[in-house]
């Protein structure tokens, strides 16, 4: 096999990368899309001038997955309810907020089987927040959220890690025992509908795969 018709198996690939990028990312990057056309147009163009035959085959119809691929889960993604990436101090703050000691009576975070951080109150206001965090593990921010404000939080984030561990998905619930209390009584429960964690934490402590 020559140089071109390994330039041009370097292209796909990257295109076919680009695709699962954006089919895992909601919302996508411009820059992946932008980088999906630049990589299946370069293969496709330097397949028809320098490799002839097969690869040609092989290029449009890798270009042609692109572009369905593509389509697909721009129409998916904009049908089926986003879930937003925030970086993890802007969203630390917000749950931070919502376990003052004006806010309602109880928060609930948790991590989703799909690795989102859910955030549910119980009072007199009763936002539901979901958000997947820019970068970091979604584990790990919920137990900073218990050492932040949870009542004997050592203990709370073993409990919590110890389920992890064990494979069953758990959510922190904080109450405030009186009003305007700093610290918040914690209690460690089975999350409703998502049984299993999510395994792809990123970090070592709550990877389970």
């Amino acid at each position: 096999m020559n140089a071109a018709y390994g330039a041009v198996l370097v292209c796909l690939a990257l295109a076919l990368w680009d695709l699962l990028r954006i089919v895992r990312r909601n919302p996508p990057r411009w820059r992946d899309r932008l980088s999906l056309g630049v990589w299946a147009g370069a293969g496709t163009l330097a397949a028809e001038r320098w490799t002839p035959g097969w690869m040609t085959v092989l290029a449009w119809t890798v270009a042609a997955l692109c572009v369905l691929g593509a389509a697909a889960a721009t129409v998916l993604q904009t049908t089926v309810p986003s879930i937003p990436s925030v970086e993890e101090h802007q969203l630390r703050q917000r749950v931070l907020a919502l376990c003052g000691p004006d806010s309602p009576e109880s928060t609930t975070v948790g991590v989703s089987s799909t690795g989102f951080v859910a955030v549910r109150t119980r009072g007199p206001r009763l936002p539901v927040m979901a958000a997947r965090l820019e970068r970091g593990c979604p584990f790990c921010f919920v137990e900073e959220i218990l050492t932040a404000v949870g009542e004997d939080a050592e203990r709370a984030v073993e409990r919590y890690r110890d389920e992890h561990s064990r494979g069953v998905n758990t959510m922190a619930v904080l109450t405030r025992a009186t009003t305007g209390a700093r610290r918040r009584r914690t209690e460690i429960l089975p999350m409703t509908g998502n049984r299993k964690p999510f395994p792809h934490a990123g970090c070592r402590t709550h990877a389970l795969l």
